[in-house]
């Protein structure tokens, strides 16, 4: 019994609150990155030449990654995650 009032407590509290209210939001991704996206978009462009045309922080794999979109010299759209933090690339292929 003891157990199915603390599940009724938990659901009710999770009901209450708003869905974006359990990820953290952009403003807590951007405080915890320590590498700026201006940066991020550069070395992004360095390892896949061509021209970004979109950027944003997100989560990856438990680290704050910044996504670039690069359109390269073949117009093909390639991925690359900056990791906020150390700058390590990650090329989706």
């Amino acid at each position: 019994m003891k157990h199915l009032y603390l599940a009724a407590i938990l659901l009710t509290g999770l009901m209450g609150s708003p869905a974006w209210a359990l990820f953290e939001t952009t403003h807590e991704l951007a405080k915890s990155a320590t590498i700026t996206m201006d940066k991020a978009v550069l070395a992004a462009v360095t390892a896949i030449p061509g021209r970004a045309v979109e950027a944003e922080l997100s989560k990856e794999d438990g680290r704050t990654v910044y996504k670039v979109e690069i359109l390269d010299h073949a117009d093909k759209t390639r991925t690359v995650y900056v990791d906020a933090q150390t700058m390590e690339l990650k090329i989706e292929k």
